[in-house]
């Protein structure tokens, strides 16, 4: 069984992952800011399997003493780490680029960057004396495509795609492996808050991204952990430095292209 950290784990892709992995019988820790949705996940998840498998630890991604915490917290505790998650993140700043302030940026990218960097640099650190270890971090159609997300938050998402790569060439030797996972507009506790203002209402999200999906049907948390965890998980042992896209051809496929196909 496998020892497993996932930050931003509260809700959405995060708490997808992490229900995963218990229900295969791995220790989980889940970290996030939001305390209260961060232990009702862990009620959930303990009443449906041992309770001994799912743990919470409050963390600020952004904050590099609680980052470092959380690695240190999960070894000491739960035992050597697996698999690590760098999941947290949020839509941050919105709205035409003149209007963007410097606190703004600087927040949104220290939110969606910055923050995997940390992760990542402390999950490497435990990792490489032991010689295995997977990390995936998540990244966004954003991040391969222009023109899919706010300017800040593709940037830090292009910027998430890039440190994988680079990561990955530096690690390999090592046994560590590191990949992305890239979302298209999947239902969850952040899309949903996008469009309506509250996280909860997944149903209006579900409905309103079925309704723009090429197939009818709106891509998932659920379907981005399972992407998630083959990437952590031992079928992809021979896949490094990449970034998988679940999107269901909504994005990144460009649609013009139907011009061609009717």
């Amino acid at each position: 069984m496998s020892v497993v950290l996932v930050t931003g784990g509260a809700r959405g892709i995060g708490a997808a992952i992490a229900g995963r992995h218990v229900a295969a019988g791995d220790t989980v820790l889940v970290t996030d800011v939001d305390d209260d949705a961060g232990k009702r996940l862990g009620e959930q998840l303990a009443a449906e399997a041992r309770p001994d498998l799912v743990h919470y630890l409050h963390c600020d991604v952004t904050a590099e003493d609680e980052v470092r915490a959380a690695v240190a917290h999960a070894e000491q505790h739960l035992g050597p780490l697996d698999v690590v998650y760098a999941n947290a993140g949020v839509v941050g700043v919105t709205g035409r680029i003149e209007t963007h302030s410097l606190k703004e940026w600087r927040r949104t990218t220290d939110l969606l960057l910055t923050s995997v960097f940390l992760t990542v640099r402390e999950a490497v650190a435990v990792m490489r004396p032991r010689g295995r270890g997977a990390i995936v971090c998540t990244a966004s159609v954003a991040g391969v495509r222009g023109g899919l997300g706010p300017h800040a938050y593709t940037a830090a998402k292009h910027g998430v795609v890039g440190l994988v790569e680079s990561v990955a060439v530096e690690v390999a030797r090592y046994g560590l492996r590191i990949n992305a996972v890239a979302p298209g507009g999947a239902v969850s506790s952040l899309t949903a808050g996008l469009m309506t203002g509250d996280g909860d209402d997944l149903q209006v999200a579900y409905d309103r991204l079925a309704a723009t999906s090429a197939s009818g049907v709106p891509t998932t948390s659920e379907d981005v952990a399972d992407a998630a965890v083959f990437l952590g998980g031992p079928s992809s042992a021979r896949i490094n430095g990449t970034t998988l896209v679940v999107d269901g051809g909504d994005y990144v496929p460009s649609q013009r292209g139907l011009s061609y196909y009717e």
